[in-house]
């Protein structure tokens, strides 16, 4: 009777353990604030990012996931200094990220550029003086073309907290260009009625399912493998292609 108590205890203790990890708590999400990725609409998130993470925490089977809708600085922030649970996002990569930031699977692949406005286009031909914003944090995000540029003090590089803060920099001339998914932009700046020039291309850039797992978490390479594993499943399944697709059509990813 003791030995069967003692089972049953430790099985117990065990499925208690199990269920606090698959909790909102432990696991914590978080997109880019930057519609089509994530925004708010009459009280709901949505965004593909916003769908992509909510698909995973399904798989996962985390209770109550909520998907936190910030500033990319927030993210990164929340990436490299998380100290509990588990921190999960997509992004492109980023040399910022050290050995506790982890991306195992790609799942979108992106064109991105440097925009500007028509009547004041940006080329690689014309590029001395100009300023260039990015996301803040970002400025290295894009390609060694950029970065090199801005190293020679060819162009100057500025930061924008969202995209359509930096599509209205650009639309009143307090900036030349702005770097990113040329793909996002390019909805944005429809919707916001801003006719652009032709794209100076960067390079095509895979976003990668980014997770932060904090020190001394328990199980933490299973825990890793386990979320590559359901994400690599939805992408063989074609259900975050799925997603992508019903925010941004493939013309509009790869323009």
């Amino acid at each position: 009777m003791a030995l069967k108590f003692l089972i049953a205890m430790i099985i117990f203790i065990c499925s208690s353990g199990l269920s606090a990890k698959h909790s909102g708590d432990f696991y914590r999400f978080y997109a880019l604030n930057s519609k089509p990725a994530g925004f708010q609409e009459e009280g709901e998130t949505k965004g593909y990012y916003v769908d992509i993470l909510k698909l995973i925490a399904l798989s996962l089977a985390v209770d109550d996931a909520k998907v936190a809708v910030v500033p990319y600085p927030r993210i990164i922030n929340e990436l490299l200094y998380n100290e509990q649970g588990v921190v999960i996002s997509c992004l492109f990569p980023n040399k910022k990220f050290d050995g506790l930031v982890h991306q195992p699977v790609a799942v979108a692949s992106f064109q991105t550029a440097v925009v500007s406005l028509a009547q004041n286009p940006f080329t690689w031909d014309s590029l001395e003086g100009k300023r260039v914003a990015s996301l803040r944090g970002a400025s290295k995000v894009y390609g060694q073309r950029l970065y090199d540029a801005a190293e020679l003090g060819q162009v100057t590089m500025l930061s924008a907290s969202n995209y359509p803060q930096a599509l209205k920099l650009l639309k009143i001339g307090r900036i030349d260009g702005f770097a990113g998914n040329l793909g996002l932009i390019s909805n944005l700046a429809q919707e916001m009625d801003i006719e652009l020039a032709q794209p100076a291309h960067l390079n095509t850039t895979q976003s990668y399912i980014t997770i932060s797992i904090a020190p001394d978490t328990a199980n933490a390479e299973q825990i890793l493998q386990d979320i590559a594993l359901n994400v690599q499943q939805l992408l063989e399944r074609g259900e975050i292609q799925d997603i992508v697709e019903s925010y941004l059509p493939k013309a509009i990813q790869e323009r």
